[in-house]
């Protein structure tokens, strides 16, 4: 976990990596069936438990005034691998509203790699693959909801 101070406003982004590698991925992204449970729904594969896990998700703020804050979220392969598939939600470490799918990425720029859908409650609140091709890395912008304060984590 680390805490980053925005001004007067102060945000502690815990970043939870699966040590899963999926051995397929669905052709299209993640369905929004699975926005909830994030298991992956590959017929009979199974995940893989790999220790480290081959991949990393790192964030950052990209930028922080006094109405927006916006975060870089990076998915990238470590070590020269590849992976196809992915899912990417941040969700609240926060009272009432723990476990709750938060904010909504930018629109992908390049729309080949990854779309976003439309988990119950948001628009735009989550990131998958578009083709399972191999990739290196993925990288977003995701916005925090306008009222929220407290800890947050993606997943």
């Amino acid at each position: 976990m680390f805490r980053l101070s925005i001004l007067n406003y102060s945000v502690s982004v815990l970043l939870l990596l699966d040590k899963t590698a999926k051995i397929q991925s669905l052709v299209y992204g993640t369905p929004v069936e699975n926005c909830r449970s994030m298991i992956p729904q590959h017929d009979y594969n199974l995940p893989q438990w790999m220790d480290p896990p081959p991949y990393n998700l790192s964030a950052s703020v990209i930028l922080s005034n006094t109405t927006t804050t916006q975060f870089n979220v990076t998915l990238f392969a470590k070590h020269g691998a590849t992976f196809k598939g992915f899912f990417i939600q941040a969700r609240s470490l926060t009272g009432d509203r723990a476990d709750a799918i938060l904010g909504s990425f930018d629109p992908v720029e390049d729309s080949r790699i990854a779309h976003l859908i439309n988990c119950p409650v948001g628009a735009n609140n989550a990131a998958t693959h578009n083709l399972n091709s191999p990739k290196r890395f993925v990288t977003f912008v995701w916005n925090p909801p306008a009222d929220f304060e407290g800890k947050f984590y993606f997943v």
